[in-house]
């Protein structure tokens, strides 16, 4: 029970959500995202100071700590601190007289970070639940936008039928194993139920990172959802979803050998008969998210729209590294870059639609590209932070995201795909066109003024958490970008 701190950070963010839950009734409709925010914010700050008192270790053999899942959840608070404050300038700036939404926040954020430890399937799936529910509230926020509700109901009646799915894989892998922990030993002659059951929870798990083909809500969840929602919900699930498929890759591999348990994701594993059916999944995955988000980007106006195709797009990329460094010629695993490039996707992606909830108006009002165009300029502080995380996305050099890449992508010629890697550098060279898109217009002549000015300056007192984020992020990629060695465990 001594490992129980390795749990530290997510009881404090759980306390986080209570305690701002339940100071919502005794506060002033005027005074709730004046307070709320910096008491979600102060708990997500010890949630992720917690982290430093963190061993390697498992607790009770439901939940695992290693340098990669540190790293990952430290990211997760990252962009949960990004939330908040995100949520802080929407709902306060559109006067929404609620602030539950803040403790949602950050039971999403205990959910996603328990996906990230998860070694055991029924622990992972409450993981998933509690990460899955809050999101869905948090899109339908805006009850009197058509959009949002339509969204909400397409998210939560197709995220229903992937964890039905996701639980009958674990009902297929328990009767193979006799028990519902990842790596438990197949039962002679069970080898293609435990098969059966590894596919249908990766298929559950990918449909939660958004990847092809399973990506089909991405887009009318990310546009009905607000700017700071779609921020929070690109980077926090993505990271749970990846980190578990993860656990379930190295699961699946080590059962079948027959190994010890390799729950630490930093470790290499080596087998020596490689699954092709699993290999030409991932590969098909890969491609087809790829070549959809990079394609399917370039052909929208809505911020929000390209981001989520950018979300597709990157699920692509970063499943790549479930094949590294060698696991076609040689079949050895070791997914630090493919967390690494998880890492630098999740803080810039959310930075970048945080800074775009700042500068899109209430409402999103100005999130079309031809409608944001210039307001950079009005607010040059946060356009520059979120410029720098949008180079980040688009792998330009000296941000995070060029390293990401390139580890990435030169792993992958090392390790007999390079046809894969030379198609991933093609594509992510047409999608830095529309990331680069909307760094260019925000600083492009102003084409209309402000409508909203005066609100805007009454809302001053919203932005001061928004403004530190952002910069934070985009401090974040650069110094990562600098310092690999702060999140490239290899």
């Amino acid at each position: 029970m001594s490992n129980i701190v390795n749990l530290l950070p997510v009881i404090l963010v759980a306390v986080g959500a209570l305690v701002t839950l339940a100071a919502e009734p005794f506060l002033k409709d005027e005074n709730k995202h004046k307070v709320l925010p910096w008491v979600a914010s102060l708990f997500v700050v010890l949630g992720m100071g917690a982290y430093f008192l963190t061993t390697t270790d498992t607790f009770m053999n439901l939940y695992a700590m290693d340098p990669i899942r540190r790293v990952l959840g430290m990211s997760i608070f990252l962009c949960a601190f990004l939330g908040v404050a995100g949520l802080q300038w929407t709902l306060g700036h559109e006067k929404f007289k609620g602030g539950e939404a803040y403790a949602l926040l950050l039971l999403a954020t205990c959910g996603a970070t328990l996906m990230t430890q998860a070694i055991d399937f029924l622990a992972l799936f409450l993981g998933m639940e509690l990460a899955s529910f809050p999101i869905y509230a948090l899109v339908g926020l805006r009850r009197k936008d058509l959009n949002a509700s339509e969204a909400a109901f397409k998210y939560f009646v197709s995220g229903a039928v992937f964890s039905t799915l996701f639980l009958y894989g674990v009902a297929l892998i328990y009767g193979a194993t006799g028990t519902t922990h990842v790596f438990g030993a197949v039962i002679a002659g069970r080898g293609m139920i435990y098969g059966m059951g590894v596919l249908l929870c990766l298929f559950g798990l990918l449909f939660k990172a958004g990847a092809a083909p399973l990506h089909f809500w991405v887009a009318d969840v990310y546009m009905g959802a607000s700017s700071a929602v779609t921020g929070f919900m690109a980077a926090v699930v993505k990271v749970g979803a990846l980190a578990a498929i993860g656990t379930l890759w190295l699961g699946s591999l080590v059962t079948r050998i027959g190994s010890a348990p390799a729950w630490n994701l930093a470790e290499q594993v080596t087998i020596h008969s490689e699954n092709k059916s699993l290999f030409y999944v991932i590969v098909v995955v890969s491609l087809l998210s790829m070549a959809i988000g990079a394609f399917g980007g370039l052909a929208q106006k809505s911020i929000r729209r390209i981001m989520a195709y950018s979300a597709v797009m990157n699920a692509g990329f970063i499943v790549i590294g479930l094949l590294l460094p060698d696991y076609a010629m040689e079949g050895t695993v070791q997914m630090g870059a493919m967390y690494y490039f998880l890492v630098t996707y999740a803080i810039g992606s959310a930075g970048a639609l945080t800074g775009i909830a700042f500068l899109s108006g209430r409402g999103d009002k100005y999130e079309i590209l031809d409608d944001i165009q210039g307001r950079g300029r009005k607010r040059p502080y946060v356009a520059v932070a979120t410029t720098v995380c949008l180079a980040s996305l688009a792998g330009m050099p000296p941000v995070a995201g060029f390293l990401a890449k390139f580890t990435l992508f030169t792993d992958a010629l090392a390790g007999g795909i390079g046809i894969i890697a030379a198609i991933a550098f093609g594509l992510s060279l047409v999608a830095a066109v529309f990331y680069l898109r909307i760094a260019f217009v925000l600083f492009m002549p102003l084409k209309a003024e402000c409508e909203c000015k005066c609100c805007c300056a009454k809302s001053t007192v919203y932005a001061y958490l928004l403004r530190f984020g952002v910069t934070l992020a985009a401090i974040a990629l650069i110094v990562v970008g600098i310092f690999p060695k702060l999140a490239l465990i290899a």
